[in-house]
């Protein structure tokens, strides 16, 4: 029964977890595409902060970016193509499959833990996120710390009554919560 409840626990912050960082070594990519990436990235941030971000930066030398809105949410940056945390799963992806040439089981790998987990939707098709006055709601920065290439997220605080809202779409933070639960779980159980 206790290695029931533990396996059951562990599965669950697995899937909690779906959301994933790729890391790349940014010397890999030409500076030139990835200031291209940075300008997509900076476009991007604007429009899901409906054209008013209060932080947008990028760094093509280190592949970080910061985007805030001004309501103080990041607007899941990682579920959009043309940025930064798409670009580098894509990279990802083309460095696993070249990696694994001559390899379909590997290749389809690729494709299922990498290429799948990329961002798709498309931030042309974003329709701004009227002004309400709903209960404040917790979304993740996409801030980058230090000098890797994977977008990491992390809790920051959001209200929704901005007429600059953007939709928390980030659930990376659950990954915490879901950690917690299962090592006290885990702790119990022993």
């Amino acid at each position: 029964m206790r290695n029931s409840v533990v396996f059951v626990a562990l599965s669950a912050l697995g899937a909690v977890n779906a959301v994933k960082n790729f890391t790349i070594d940014p010397s890999a990519v030409p500076l030139t595409q990835r200031s291209n990436w940075c300008s997509a990235q900076g476009n991007t941030c604007s429009t899901l902060c409906d054209g008013n971000p209060k932080a947008n930066s990028c760094d093509p030398n280190l592949l970080t970016f910061n985007c805030l809105c001004q309501n103080g949410t990041a607007p899941g940056l990682e579920y959009y193509t043309q940025t930064l945390p798409t670009f580098i799963c894509q990279e990802a992806y083309s460095e696993c499959n070249a990696a694994n040439v001559g390899n379909a089981q590997g290749q389809k790998n690729c494709t299922t833990s990498i290429q799948d987990q990329c961002g798709s939707l498309n931030p042309d098709n974003y329709t701004a996120v009227a002004a309400s006055s709903s209960a404040p709601a917790t979304s993740a920065t996409a801030t980058d710390k230090g000098a890797s290439a994977s977008a990491t997220n992390t809790p920051a605080p959001s209200s929704t009554k901005s007429a600059n809202g953007a939709m928390p779409t980030a659930v990376g933070h659950l990954g915490n919560g879901a950690a917690a639960v299962a090592l006290g779980l885990f702790a119990y159980l022993l």
